[in-house]
């Protein structure tokens, strides 16, 4: 199948646009598709630069720009070189100036500016890596989110990804032969605790995976029978200390932290 490339152009991080472009991408799995990013293109020569990199053969142009003067030398470049572009805030800019009925000030310094909600992601994020694999036990208390499970299971990126979103995530891995950690057992009863559920295949899948990568296998660690018992001893404890479950399986990361977002939110 031949590739097919989108080219994204952005004077910032390139976030917004990645993001959407690659929801969109998810919507056609049977294409391969490439995505090529030009992030901080804030002037013509890095402009001139970018499109110098751009095929005209089976590709499409996103840009995320402020400067009405970039737009149009962008609009220009894909008329001439044939390369389909649209821009990814121009039409909802328009859109909410219809809405407001005042201009917009179009300051690219305004979508990155540190306020309170900055800083609170920076607490949160510091918060999150001292608090990762069981970690910082004594503060488990503070945290807006305590997640449980065993080995595997994604609580550590479930919970970096939550710490950008603003949230003071802990993550704890639970073991059988040691049991509830006595700090988290401090927490019966309390909400904000979630137990990561996974159906043994799967984790599994994801051990193996793991061992193959550190070039070891401890005992039991990739053995089904083995994760049969310690997924089900973990629900045994999950239901005996009062802790909510979520099952992980085939669940993206973005999804799970959706739903934890959702039940933080329900508690406070």
């Amino acid at each position: 199948m031949k590739k097919k490339y989108i080219y994204l152009i952005s004077d910032s991080t390139g976030e917004l646009g990645e993001r959407f472009t690659n929801a969109l991408i998810t919507q056609f799995p049977n294409d391969e598709i490439v995505l090529e990013k030009f992030n901080f293109i804030d002037d013509e020569t890095e402009l001139q630069s970018a499109f110098s990199k751009i095929t005209d053969k089976g590709s499409i142009l996103f840009h995320t720009v402020v400067s009405k003067k970039l737009k149009k030398k962008i609009e220009v470049f894909g008329k001439e070189k044939k390369v389909p572009s649209f821009d990814l805030t121009g039409p909802p800019t328009d859109f909410m100036t219809k809405f407001l009925n005042v201009k917009p000030v179009w300051d690219i310094q305004s979508i990155h500016r540190i306020d309170a909600a900055y800083n609170k992601r920076i607490d949160a994020i510091e918060f999150t890596i001292n608090h990762d694999d069981g970690v910082g036990g004594i503060t488990l208390k503070h945290a807006d989110a305590v997640l449980v499970g065993p080995s595997r299971t994604s609580k550590t990126p479930t919970s970096i990804y939550l710490a950008t979103k603003g949230f003071s995530v802990a993550n704890v891995p639970i073991v059988p032969v040691v049991g509830i950690p006595r700090d988290l057992a401090l927490l019966k009863g309390d909400p904000k605790v979630i137990g990561f559920s996974i159906t043994p295949s799967k984790l599994q899948e994801m051990r193996i995976k793991r061992a193959a990568g550190l070039g070891s296998n401890p005992k039991g660690y990739t053995d089904l029978d083995e994760i049969k018992k310690e997924i089900h001893w973990a629900r045994q404890m999950y239901e005996a200390y009062g802790w909510e479950t979520i099952d992980i399986t085939g669940r993206a990361i973005e999804e799970t932290a959706a739903l934890i977002m959702k039940k933080i939110r329900k508690e406070k």
